[in-house]
């Protein structure tokens, strides 16, 4: 597999991959194959020249980033395990390794930003915003190298200057007041001749300096005094944000040396280079205080995450701290991706980063097969709803042409801007998905679920959100009926009384409908129930909500991508309640102030998207980074929409700490440093969405267009000035025009109907078709005729005679012929589910999971659902691993004597994560073993083994504890797996995990032959051993058992291929109701 990418490869490509004792630069631009050039060069290290990988290190920024590298290079190796880690998650486990050196607790907690800000909010008690604004500013200084003390420094110059003023501290809040009373009533002054005047302006400048100077240092100082409070209370629940991670790893290497890493980790090897910041580029350093052998892949047009602390300069920085020579600059300048015409566009863009002494340096990359192209093609309309009807006819083109709609990408700016595309795309009914859109609670389950949340904790903490959690349950699954409805929202009218009061006080005065009643009754009886469960902790608590109000079960029993996604949201939901007993309480009331903080704080996160084979992308493009497409539409090219120099909070880091402005206030002859730092700031933004357009530019392969529109709600906006950079003239006034690698087309068309807002009949019309939806599930079919007659008549603005339209048009309205075609069609599996063989893995596990119960095997294995069984545990299987882990050490180091054996036992069993486990269980176990094994484990070539094995046009994975050589042979092997429980694995099962091992470690290992196959059951009698004779792996001993089944491996890819089945037209329950009476996953199945 490795020598047919390599022969594929591009001359450069391979110069990069065949330099390996040495520090190197590789510059990719984008499309460049540079994913391909890491991967194959880190396989070619392994495989050519019989580097171990152990001694590899690969570092990137995302885990998914991290999780792709590992995956590509493990298939190029044939599942051989390398090693691919985050930043953070390096340096997590650098300090867990050295708690106690790094003086933290070895289960410390890790807080991401949004942590850090609900922390702030929560235990500083300071506002939402102000919080998140702290946390973001505490996280980029880290990551910048400013300490807090440099924010002191800083604070005394500021203090100084308000010194400068008034020196007597305590008059500064009293004279603040004063000098904004005097300021705000100056105009009220009257001069008594020309130098009154004068000497009053410069009193009123006087107190306008002490305003700004006091504001400015207050502002500073309380910032300060947050940042200390914060670090003390972190520290005091042993929790570490991610730039101490970085911090902390960094002051351990400065402190106790890098010979123990340098040792380990002799190359090293960094993606996406550019975006790495100050304290991880130090980290880099440290890591190759040895070895210099260093290859890092960089794009220098592609920095575009400054506001995460991207340092901008670390590719220069790079080729001085390793002092390069050319031959260790590979520049990867041929695109696999896009034509000739969208690269030279592109390259006219980004190169205005570079100025005129620089542009050598910005490489015109080339098409790898010299295709030229179409041209880029800007379209102009009069408005932004035109804009995105432009687009989605421009779609439907591509569509007709048999483009997928998976290559087609709708990019912009800000999620705000892909809201119109969003909705036409909705409107012409084409397929979508939105990649990093943020409307989790927004989604119609989790508003449920949060109404029953907001209803029980309002009963003893009443809110206005409360009042509407009680309309949403009511006019959800439990839809009360609209003349009931009308009533309940009348009477609450007339006497200003809540929802809550109404149904639990008031009921006997409204008259209503005995179903209306009977729902009434059904929910309180509901809600009671649930309000004595709500000292649950709320992960807990949220599992009685989805049983109770029927959510676990409404989506479960239709197969569609919607369902899915509803469970997955639910699953999401379980989650974040978890993660916020981890951080922060348990109780439903403080949970409630949690999502409600998320929310004001913009850090609602994605809801679940089951990804279609056939969907149009929408995206930031943030999100598109990495990712190419057929057909590119960038959007909303307009001034002040992109680039966006406005726009969210920037952190409170004062230039003059931050390396970019050094030079401003070094240069004595800068008179007005304000205006020169709000010019380079400008400068760096406009920098930096200038590479973000070009990231947008350069996801094209084939069409690329740029979209803008005249106007934008109600102001005319002129286009943006990335449209001038690339060659765009004023063409707004003329017609279409062709220029060079450009072509512009002005769409003067007005399709979209443009809607009054907020009148009376649009609130009336929106309350009817809110009904409609509402009853549509649980309505009287009556009511949802009615009001679609009605809406129809006032969206007409007359009434008609529907009885008479409805009769002579019944052959077109009568459903019985699309009813029969909606059924047939899911019968046949046309929910949208696609099985794709290359995204899932199947194991023994997930194969007797199935085996067990489909409907199980779904709620577990694929969608990973919360169950209440979730937290049963006898500790046993904590045990099991614990034994594991000392073997796993025991056998690598070889141990000789039972003592290291205790040793070991006794080292692991101070780590964190080990408490709690039955320590004489483990010990007896280790001593078997020892009994057994301590002749052999001289024999070990390796341990912990994961492997991926294609059988039958599936993948299987399997992780084997060991594998021994067997002594007098070349190539020959025992696989051995560790069982600690008493239970013994039956015929079948142990047929199908010890196959599967053999299977997997010949396909890594092609040079390995597997003779002998044991199950070490370390808490019975003897082992278990099967050896290969005559093609079959028979029992040794004096065991009786039978030969291992060779049907197993086929018998697992025929369960393979129901789930792939299944996958597409749903999986069934159990019929066996013993097996459902102890599932964890009843409360999904109604059972």
């Amino acid at each position: 597999m490795l020598d047919s990418l390599l022969s594929s490869l591009k001359p450069r490509q391979l110069e990069a991959i065949k330099h390996i004792q040495a520090p190197q630069l590789i510059l990719a631009g984008a499309g460049t194959g540079k994913t391909t050039t890491i991967t194959a060069k880190i396989a070619y290290m392994v495989e050519k020249e019989d580097i171990d990988s152990s001694h590899i290190l690969a570092l990137t920024f995302s885990k998914e980033a991290a999780r792709n590298m590992r995956e590509k290079v493990e298939k190029l190796l044939q599942g051989k395990e390398v090693i691919v880690k985050t930043f953070h998650s390096f340096c997590a486990e650098l300090i867990k390794d050295h708690a106690d050196r790094c003086k933290v607790p070895g289960d410390f907690k890790i807080f991401e930003e949004m942590d850090s800000a609900i922390f702030i909010f929560r235990e500083i008690r300071i506002d939402a915003r102000t919080a998140s604004l702290y946390a973001n500013t505490i996280g980029k200084a880290k990551d910048l190298n400013i300490s807090i003390d440099k924010f002191k420094e800083f604070l005394e110059k500021l203090k100084k200057q308000v010194q400068d003023i008034e020196k007597d501290e305590t008059k500064w809040k009293e004279l603040y007041q004063e000098s904004k009373f005097r300021l705000n009533t100056f105009h009220l002054q009257e001069f008594k001749d020309k130098e009154d005047k004068k000497a009053k302006q410069v009193e009123k400048k006087k107190y306008s300096e002490f305003i700004d100077n006091y504001e400015e240092y207050l502002k500073y100082s309380n910032f300060i005094s947050a940042w200390e409070k914060y670090e003390e209370k972190k520290s005091a629940i042993g929790a570490l944000d991610y730039g101490d991670l970085n911090k902390i790893a960094l002051w351990y290497l400065d402190v106790y040396g890098t010979q123990e890493l340098n040792d380990t980790f002799r190359y090293i090897i960094i993606d996406e280079f550019q975006d790495t910041n100050y304290v991880q580029f130090e980290l880099i350093k440290k890591l190759t205080s040895a070895n210099k052998n260093i290859t890092v892949v960089a794009d220098p047009n592609q920095t575009i995450y400054a506001f995460r602390g991207a340092y901008t300069n670390n590719i220069e920085e790079f080729g001085k701290q390793f002092n390069l020579s050319d031959k260790e600059i590979v520049s990867l300048d041929v695109s696999f991706r896009s034509t000739n015409k969208i690269l030279r566009v592109a390259h006219t863009l980004i190169e205005k980063n570079y100025g005129e002494e620089k542009k050598k340096e910005c490489q015109l990359l080339k098409n790898h097969e010299n295709i030229e192209g179409e041209n880029v093609r800007i379209i102009e309309t009069e408005d932004d709803n035109e804009e995105a009807r432009a687009i989605v006819e421009k779609i439907e083109e591509f569509l007709a042409q048999g483009i997928a709609p998976k290559e087609i990408a709708v990019l912009y700016r800000t999620h705000a801007q892909g809201r119109k595309v969003r909705y036409a795309l909705e409107n012409r009914g084409l397929p979508f998905r939105v990649k990093d859109d943020t409307d989790f609670l927004k989604q119609s389950e989790i508003k449920t679920a949060l109404a029953y949340l907001y209803v029980i904790n309002n009963v003893s903490h009443p809110t206005a959100r409360g009042t509407e959690a009680w309309w949403r349950i009511f006019h959800y699954n439990n839809a009360l009926n609209q003349e009931d409805s009308i009533r309940i929202g009348e009477f609450i009218k007339k006497t200003y009384v809540s929802f809550q009061e109404v149904i639990y006080h008031h009921i006997d005065k409204l008259r209503l409908t005995r179903s209306g009643l009977e729902i009434i009754s059904n929910v309180r009886k509901r809600i009671e129930s649930l309000c004595g469960k709500k000292n649950l902790d709320i992960s807990d608590f949220i599992l009685e909500v989805y049983d109770q109000s029927g959510l676990s079960r409404q989506f479960v029993h239709t197969d569609t991508i919607r369902s899915r996604e509803a469970l997955l949201n639910l699953r999401q939901l379980y989650e974040l309640a978890r993660n916020f007993e981890e951080f922060h309480r348990k109780d439903l009331s403080s949970f409630i102030d949690y999502l409600e903080i998320l929310d004001e704080m913009d850090g609602n996160p994605p809801p679940a998207r089951i990804e279609s084979e056939d969907a149009i992308n929408l995206m930031s493009i943030h999100a598109a980074k990495g990712l190419e497409f057929s057909v590119v539409f960038l959007t909303n090219l307009a001034k002040d929409k992109f680039p966006l120099y406005r726009g969210g909070v920037e952190p409170l880091i004062p230039p003059e700490l931050m390396e970019q402005y050094s030079d401003i206030f070094e240069d004595k002859s800068i008179t007005d440093i304000d205006k020169a730092v709000k010019e380079r700031k400008k400068e760096i933004k406009r920098e930096e969405e200038r590479r973000l357009a070009y990231v947008a530019l350069t996801r094209a392969r084939e069409h690329l267009f740029l979209t803008l529109a005249v106007k934008y709600g109600e102001d005319e906006r002129e286009p943006s000035e990335f449209l001038t950079d690339i060659g765009y003239d004023n063409w707004r006034a003329g017609g279409n025009i062709t220029v060079g690698d450009l072509s512009y087309f002005r769409d003067t068309e007005t399709k979209v109907r443009e809607m009054v807002k907020d009148s009376t009949l649009d609130r009336e019309k929106a309350v009817r078709k809110r009904l409609i939806i509402e009853l549509l599930d649980s309505g009287d079919i009556n009511e949802i005729m009615k009001n679609t007659l009605l809406y129809q008549a006032l969206k007409n603005g007359k009434i008609m005679d529907f009885k008479k339209f409805i009769d002579s048009n019944w052959s077109k309205i009568d459903p019985s012929d699309d009813v029969d075609k909606i059924l047939y069609r899911i019968k046949e599996n046309k929910s949208g589910l696609k099985f794709n063989p290359a995204s899932m893995t199947f194991s023994v596990t997930s194969i007797n999971t199935y085996e067990n119960c489909p409907k199980q095997y779904e709620l577990a294995g694929l969608l990973m659902m919360p169950t209440r069984a979730s937290e049963d545990s006898t500790g046993a299987m904590n045990t099991g691993s614990f034994i594991h882990k000392v073997l796993e050490i025991a056998v690598i180091e070889k141990i000789t004597t039972k003592e290291q054996l205790y040793n070991l036992r006794d080292m692991v069993g101070k780590e964190p994560q080990w408490k709690g486990i039955n320590l004489k269980v483990a010990t007896e176990a280790l001593d078997v073993f020892w009994a057994r094994n301590r002749n052999t484990i001289a024999n070990n070539l390796m341990v912990e083994q994961r492997f991926n094995v294609p059988l039958g046009g599936f993948n299987f994975k399997g992780f084997i504890d060991r594998v021994d050589k067997i002594p007098g042979t070349q190539n020959e092997v025992e696989i051995i797996d560790y069982k600690t429980g008493k239970y013994e694995p039956g015929p079948e099962e142990r047929s199908k995990q010890l196959l599967l091992y053999a299977c997997g470690l010949e396909n890594i290992h092609p040079q390995l032959k597997v003779i002998k196959l044991t199950l070490e059951l370390l808490a019975l009698p003897a082992p278990r051993t099967f050896e290969l004779k005559d093609g079959k792996y028979e029992s040794t001993g004096n065991s009786r058992a039978e030969p291992l089944d060779g049907a197993a491996i086929d018998n697992m890819i025929e369960i393979a291929k129901l789930i792939a089945h299944d996958y597409e037209h749903g999986f069934d329950k159990t019929k066996n109701e013993s097996a459902c009476k102890e599932c964890g996953y009843k409360l999904y199945c109604g059972e």
